[in-house]
């Protein structure tokens, strides 16, 4: 009942989802107009192809990054996110704003955050106009050459398009377009909210895939340039611009909840057990104050090594990465130690890099 529930609610929300472009913008110039125009023909072919996937839940989801993102566009295209059935995780852009997702990419992705670093860098390759310009290289043409055989409406205008479609689907661009694609996306990630580690931990484990099937496409992200080099220029672009890098939000890792279990009070990690006490008030300030500082400093690109209970001028302190998380003198009787403590918060740092092993193995 509650899953039909929410299907209607969706299905009300939908319409008013698709049917929301920046018109803040400014009305559409002639040149924008015939690239939507030429994005639908291409839409045409791409859905003889593969079966576009009218499930509203999904769709919803993809429909509401899209908002999300939506405000820092620079082009008033009526974008559009729309499904298609495939198991290759991939995404594609086609002129004119017209974004695609194979279900496939959907199951790939950990979180929204990946799913919207995807959207992000799709919507670049439409604004810049990059399946033109690849297109235009591909056939030797200038941009206004291959507007006018696009325009001629025969044989010519078929093959254009047709090459539009394959760069699109295979995502076969240049360097330099590529990476203007990559930059881009993290611009919008981080001015959108999203962490911008979500481009990095997708094409880490998409590196990941490529290591372990090295002659199985990985669609979205082929080797145009390839992975590793896309993914140390992204970091790079990152930490230049002063952004966090950190890996457990998209990827729902090092996550820390607390609660009851009988007369005790347990911190866990990952759903793992790391820290018990008793079940008291004073516990639980305690526990909710190392929370906070865990949640700062209890990253992925931790070594074990930067884990550890220290002496200072204070006394005995549980130290990770930059940050004094708890002092032994604030410890209620019956709370585990802090070296119990310390060493479980290892073990959940190594398993989660071992989840995430590509994060240590490329930087």
């Amino acid at each position: 009942m509650k899953r039909k529930a929410f299907i209607f609610l969706v299905l009300i929300l939908i319409p008013a989802l698709v049917l929301s472009p920046r018109r803040a913008m400014g009305a559409l110039s002639k040149e924008e107009e015939r690239e939507i125009a030429l994005g639908k023909k291409v839409c045409e072919q791409v859905e003889k192809k593969w079966e576009r996937v009218a499930d509203p839940v999904p769709v919803a989801r993809l429909q509401t990054i899209l908002q999300r993102i939506l405000p820092e566009a620079r082009k008033p295209f009526p974008y559009e996110v729309r499904l298609i059935r495939e198991k290759q995780p991939n995404a594609f852009s086609l002129p004119g704003g017209f974004i695609y997702f194979t279900t496939g990419m959907l199951d790939f992705a950990k979180s929204d955050a990946e799913l919207a670093a995807v959207m992000a860098h799709e919507m670049i390759h439409a604004e810049h106009r990059h399946g033109m310009i690849q297109s235009a290289r591909n056939e030797r043409l200038s941009l206004l050459a291959l507007a006018v055989a696009v325009a001629s409406k025969g044989e010519a205008a078929a093959m254009i398009i047709a090459n539009i479609a394959q760069v699109a689907i295979l995502n076969a661009y240049s360097r330099d377009l590529e990476k203007d694609a990559d930059l881009g996306a993290l611009r919008i990630l981080q001015a959108s909210g999203f962490p911008v580690s979500a481009a990095v931990t997708l094409m880490e484990r998409l590196a990941e895939e490529r290591l372990k099937h090295p002659y199985v496409d990985p669609g979205v992200f082929m080797d145009h340039p390839d992975l590793p080099e896309r993914i140390l220029y992204m970091v790079k672009f990152i930490r230049d611009s002063g952004w966090p890098l950190n890996r457990k939000e998209p990827l729902h890792l090092l996550r820390v909840t607390i609660e009851p279990q009988g007369e005790r009070l347990v911190m866990s990690l990952d759903g793992k057990a790391a820290w018990q006490g008793p079940s008291s008030d004073k516990s639980r300030s305690l526990m909710e104050r190392t929370k906070k500082g865990l949640d700062r400093y209890f990253q992925m690109e931790l070594m074990s090594s930067e884990i550890g209970v220290v002496r200072d001028e204070k006394g005995r302190v549980l130290r990770v990465g930059q940050g004094a998380i708890v002092r032994e003198s604030d410890l209620p009787a019956g709370m585990d130690s802090l070296d119990v403590f310390s060493e479980n918060l290892k073990k959940a740092l190594i398993e989660a890099q071992r989840v995430h092993p590509m994060g240590h193995y490329l930087l």
